[in-house]
């Protein structure tokens, strides 16, 4: 009785897939999709930062891409194949900032009125507040001496003298227990992301005294997985240098030309980019750490944790520890550039903004670190990690 049931069963759902395959194939329609495409082109060529880099200096025909993705959407005769096609082309970009995400309107474009504050509502849950994963997941127990002197947020330890804070995110809505020590009603969700980041600044002033009052005379910032977050990063910076910082601005999108012919093989006429900003971008160190700074990043540390690592890189504050960062780079900006697709609820989202170090490298190449350490192999990285802290 149970095999002839399930023989009923897949029997029917095959029927079902059929039917659905067959309904695919017989509301294709090439012309939407093909308008879809073109409409991504036209948003990329006038809003993608990172197009002319990626076609330049990793050498990707766009043009010809571009070509076979018309072709493949042309003999797709399915959305699923046309959405392989649509998929293929946006991954050949290997880009974490250019990505498909589901439509969202409430989410600002680029050029739009920016829409009047909105409220935080009942409690930091309804909010979009979670509490993140924040622990080590280095084995900084193998450093000889280790100890545990917090957990928390920002879980902190010390092995001799060096001092070890992890970060695990720089986005505020990861810290769920802060936002609740910050929310009041009646906040906006911005007015509740700034009071939840002087929440968490405060704790983090707490973290590195204790770390000089437990004798550290370095300190190590674990950025291992931290994919990213908000300007956030400028602040926390601050926190662990007295110095004046410079690097080159953030370059935001802002052609002065039509772009279009990037498409067809030629050289643009003009750059991706809005004329730079007047001058460097600055921060401004408060110095509540004023010793040596060592940054641990890994291949997920990304966005702006990759900002924090080019901070301390070019401003000559520390040496970056570990592996290549993820090559996210810089992100968006009011909302980045976006393409709604008409065939699927979806957008498309690109970067409006690129990052450059003060050598000319682009962050969507990943930062290089001063000291490389087998970050695939845990142990080893923390082996290799203890040699160099006893200066061998």
């Amino acid at each position: 009785m149970a095999v002839r049931l399930l023989k009923w069963l897949l029997a029917v759902a095959l029927l079902a897939a059929l039917a659905l395959a067959a309904w695919d194939v017989a509301t294709y329609d090439k012309a939407a999709w093909r308008a879809d495409f073109s409409r991504l082109k036209r948003d990329m060529a006038q809003g993608y930062a990172n197009l002319d880099w990626i076609a330049t200096h990793r050498r990707l025909d766009v043009a010809a891409l571009a070509g076979e993705t018309e072709d493949r959407l042309d003999s797709a005769h399915s959305r699923l194949r046309a959405w392989f096609a649509l998929k293929r082309f946006i991954d050949r970009f290997d880009d974490p900032h250019f990505r498909v995400e589901d439509h969202d309107p409430d989410v600002p474009y680029r050029g739009s009125v920016s829409p009047r504050p909105r409220p935080a509502g009942k409690d930091c849950a309804a909010a979009g507040y979670d509490e993140g994963e924040h622990a080590f997941r280095f084995p900084f127990e193998k450093l000889p001496g280790w100890r545990v002197l917090a957990e928390g947020a920002f879980p902190t330890g010390i092995a001799d003298r060096t001092g070890v804070i992890r970060i695990a995110q720089l986005s505020e809505d990861r810290y769920l227990a802060a936002c609740t020590l910050a929310f009041r009603p009646g906040l906006s969700k911005r007015a509740l992301q700034l009071d939840t980041r002087r929440v968490l600044q405060g704790q983090l002033r707490k973290r590195i005294a204790a770390l000089k009052a437990a004798g550290a005379t370095r300190i190590l910032v674990d950025l291992t997985g931290n994919g990213g977050g908000s300007e956030w990063v400028a602040e926390v910076v601050a926190l662990f240098t007295p110095l004046r910082l410079e690097r080159p601005a953030p370059r935001v999108v802002g052609p002065s030309c039509d772009r279009s012919a990037i498409w067809r093989g030629r050289p643009s006429p003009c750059e991706v980019f809005a004329p730079p900003r007047a001058g460097p971008a600055r921060i401004r160190g408060t110095g509540e750490w004023r010793g040596t700074v060592l940054v641990l990043v890994d291949k997920d540390t990304a966005s702006a944790s990759e900002d924090f690592a080019g901070w301390i890189q070019d401003g000559g504050v520390g040496r970056i520890l570990g592996a290549r960062t993820a090559g996210a780079g810089c992100g968006y900006m009011d909302g980045g550039t976006r393409t709604s697709l008409k065939v699927l609820p979806v957008d498309v989202r690109m970067p409006n903004c690129a990052r450059f170090m003060k050598n000319g490298l682009n962050e969507i190449e990943g930062i290089p670190p001063d000291i490389a350490l087998p970050m695939e192999e845990p142990d080893k990285a923390a082996d290799a990690l203890a040699r160099l802290l006893a200066g061998r």
